[in-house]
C-alpha cells in the first residue's frame, strides 16, 4: 500500500516540494541575520494591530451615519463622530507601514553604524505612528468630558489626565531611546545589561505563564460559559496586570543571577581591576531598573486596576451565566461590577436602589428603584425599571426609565401603580456618577478615578477617604519596587570571597517575602486611617530601598554582607552588662 502511494506522481511532488519548502526554511534560518529577521517581525505586527483599530473607528463611524440615516436626518458632519481619530489613525497606519519597509533596508553585509540608525529610525517611525493612532483619539474623548460632556457626569481632574497623557507618551517613546542608549553602551556596559535581559525575559514569560495556567486552572468552571476569543480577551486585558505582578520577582532574580555569574567567573573582579567602582558596574542596571519602574507607573495609572476590575466582573458574569445555562436558560446581560447599591440625595429627598451596577458607568443600570419623597419624608412617587439609561447629549440631561413601574401615593398613601413601557425625567439633578461613584472599589481605580473621587467627595470624613488615600499612593510606589528590589538583589549577588551564591539567594528571598508582608500590613493600617497614607505606602519601598544602599556600600567598600549569627553576637556583646568601655 505504501509502495502504491509513492509512485503516485501528485505524491512524490508533494514530498519533493515539502522537501524544497523545508530545505528553503532551514537555508534562511542559518543563514539569515536572525536579529534582522526579530526587528522585522515585531515592526510587521505593528501596522496590522494599527489597521485593526484603524478598521474599528471607520466601522464605527458607518455606524452612526446609518443609525442617523434610519432616524430620519441626513449625515450632517457635525452630528457625526469626529473625523480627526480616523484621520491620524489612517496617517499613524501609514507611517507603521513605511517603518515596516525600512527594516528590509537592514541586511547582514549592513555596516554595524548604519544598521543600529535603521534600527532606532524604524523604532522611531513606530513609536510615532503609535501616537498619532492613540494620542488624538484620547485628547478627543477626554476633551468632550472637559467640557461637560461626560458619558457619565463625571469631572475628570485635568492634571490627573495629563499625567496620563505625560507617562504612556513617555512610555511610547521610550522604545527608540532605549535603544539608541543601548547602542550607545561601552561594551562592558552592553555585556552587563546583556548578562540581566536574558534571565529577566526568561523569568518574566515563564512567571507570566506560570500565572496563566494558575489562573485558568482556578477559573476553569467559570470559562465553560465563554468562547475561545473571550477567554482570550479576557487574559489579554489581563497583560497590564500580570507584568507589574512578575516584573519584581523577575527583576530580582535576574540581578542575582547576573551578579552571581560574573562573580563565578571572575568577570566582576576583571572589571574591578580595570579601573571601575562598584557602582560605575551597576550603573547600566540601575537604569534598566528604573526604565522598569516607568513601564510599571504606565502600568498602573489606570490600566492595571481596571483590568483587575474587569476581571472580577467578567468571572461573576460567567459564573451566572454558567448557572443559568443548567437549567436550560440563556443570560442576555451586561457585564455588572456590583449587584445592589443606595444612593441617598438628601438635597432633592429622592433615594436610589441600583439592583446591578455596570462597569462602565456611563452603561446602562439595571433594577433601578427611585423613590421620591416629600418634606415630610414621606413617598410620593416610585419608579421600578428594569433600566436606567442616562442621555448626556439630551436638552437638558434626561433619564430614560425601561419596563417601568409606576407608583404614585396619595395622602394616605395609597399607591395608584401605572406600567409603562419607558418615562423620560430631565427634572433629575443626579448622574451616573453622582449615584455610583461611591460605589467603586478604590482596588480598582487608577490615578484618574481616584483623583475624581477625591475632589467629589471631600466633605467626607477621613476614614471614609482613607482607602481610597492609601491606593491613590500606593499607585507610585508599587512600580517604584522594581528598581528598589533591584538595589538589593546586585550587592547580593556579588560574591568576593569563595563563600558561594546560595546565601545571597537565601538572603533576597527573605527580604522579598518580609517585603510583601510589611507592604500588606501597612497597606492594611493605611486603609483603616490607623496610618497616614503616604507612609502607609511608601514605607515598605523606603526600608527596602534603604537596606539595599546599605548592601551596596558594603560591596563597594569589598566588604561582605556579615551573617546573621554574627549581627547577634555582636550587638550581644554591645548590650553584656559590665562590659568594658
Amino acid at each position: 500500500m505504501i509502495e502504491i502511494l509513492t509512485r503516485n506522481p501528485l505524491t512524490r511532488f508533494g514530498q519533493r516540494l515539502a522537501g524544497q519548502v523545508r530545505s528553503g526554511v532551514h537555508h534562511v534560518l542559518s543563514r539569515s541575520d536572525k536579529g534582522a529577521l526579530s526587528i522585522r517581525a515585531f515592526m510587521g505586527l505593528l501596522p496590522v494591530w494599527l489597521a485593526f483599530i484603524f478598521a474599528g473607528t471607520l466601522f464605527e463611524y458607518r455606524d452612526a451615519g446609518r443609525v442617523l440615516g434610519e432616524t430620519g436626518g441626513k449625515p450632517v458632519l457635525g452630528e457625526l463622530p469626529s473625523l480627526i481619530p480616523l484621520v491620524f489613525q489612517g496617517f499613524g497606519v501609514f507611517i507603521a507601514l513605511v517603518s515596516f519597509l525600512v527594516t528590509f533596508r537592514i541586511k547582514e553585509t549592513t555596516e554595524s553604524e548604519q544598521r543600529k540608525g535603521l534600527v532606532v529610525i524604524a523604532l522611531s517611525l513606530g513609536a510615532l505612528a503609535s501616537l498619532a493612532v492613540w494620542l488624538p483619539t484620547d485628547i478627543i474623548e477626554t476633551q468632550a468630558a472637559i467640557s461637560g460632556k461626560a458619558l457619565a457626569g463625571e469631572a475628570p481632574s485635568i492634571p490627573a489626565y495629563f499625567g496620563k497623557l505625560l507617562l504612556i507618551s513617555l512610555l511610547i517613546l521610550s522604545v527608540p531611546v532605549a535603544a539608541l542608549l543601548y547602542f550607545r553602551l561601552s561594551l562592558m556596559d552592553h555585556y552587563v545589561v546583556h548578562n540581566f535581559l536574558s534571565p529577566f525575559f526568561l523569568c518574566l514569560f515563564s512567571f507570566m505563564s506560570i500565572w496563566v495556567i494558575a489562573d485558568f486552572t482556578d477559573h476553569a468552571g467559570s470559562f465553560s460559559g465563554l468562547t475561545f476569543g473571550e477567554i482570550l480577551n479576557f487574559y489579554i486585558v489581563q497583560i497590564p496586570f500580570v507584568i507589574l505582578f512578575v516584573m519584581p520577582i523577575a527583576v530580582l532574580f535576574s540581578g542575582l543571577f547576573a551578579m552571581s555569574k560574573m562573580s563565578k567567573s571572575n568577570e566582576l573582579i576583571s572589571m574591578i581591576g580595570s579601573g571601575r567602582s562598584v557602582l560605575r558596574i551597576l550603573a547600566p542596571l540601575i537604569a534598566v531598573g528604573v526604565y522598569g519602574s516607568l513601564i510599571g507607573l504606565a502600568f498602573k495609572y489606570e490600566w492595571a486596576p481596571a483590568s483587575v476590575g474587569y476581571k472580577e466582573a467578567i468571572l461573576e458574569t460567567a459564573k451566572r451565566e454558567t448557572l443559568v445555562k443548567k437549567h436550560g436558560q440563556r443570560l442576555n446581560e451586561d457585564i455588572w461590577a456590583k449587584r445592589g447599591w443606595m444612593h441617598v440625595n438628601e438635597h432633592d429627598k429622592r433615594s436610589w436602589f441600583v439592583g446591578r451596577v455596570p462597569f462602565t458607568l456611563s452603561d446602562d443600570m439595571g433594577d433601578v428603584v427611585v423613590m421620591q419623597l416629600d418634606e415630610r419624608d414621606q413617598p410620593t412617587t416610585m419608579w421600578i425599571a428594569k433600566r436606567a439609561k442616562w442621555v448626556w447629549d439630551a436638552q437638558p440631561p434626561t433619564w430614560i426609565l425601561s419596563s417601568v413601574r409606576v407608583y404614585t401615593y396619595d395622602k394616605n398613601q395609597i399607591p395608584r401603580i401605572e406600567s409603562k413601557e419607558t418615562v423620560e425625567m430631565n427634572s433629575w439633578a443626579e448622574t451616573p456618577w453622582k449615584v455610583l461613584s461611591s460605589s467603586q472599589n478604590p482596588e480598582y481605580l487608577g490615578i484618574p478615578g481616584l483623583t475624581m473621587y477625591l475632589n467629589a467627595n471631600r466633605e467626607l470624613d477621613s476614614l471614609a477617604l482613607a482607602s481610597f488615600r492609601t491606593n491613590w499612593w500606593y499607585v507610585f510606589s508599587e512600580p517604584i519596587s522594581c528598581l528598589v528590589l533591584l538595589l538589593v538583589a546586585a550587592p547580593l549577588g556579588i560574591v568576593y570571597s569563595r563563600r558561594g551564591a546560595m546565601g545571597g539567594v537565601t538572603a533576597a528571598i527573605v527580604i522579598f517575602a518580609l517585603m510583601y508582608v510589611m507592604r500588606g500590613t501597612f497597606l492594611a493600617m493605611g486603609h483603616s486611617d490607623r496610618m497616614p497614607p503616604f507612609v502607609a505606602a511608601w514605607l515598605t519601598n523606603i526600608l527596602v530601598g534603604i537596606t539595599g544602599l546599605v548592601l551596596l556600600w558594603l560591596k563597594a567598600r569589598n566588604r561582605e554582607v556579615p551573617k546573621v549569627k554574627a549581627l547577634i553576637c555582636a550587638i550581644t556583646r554591645r548590650l553584656k552588662p559590665g562590659r568594658a568601655t
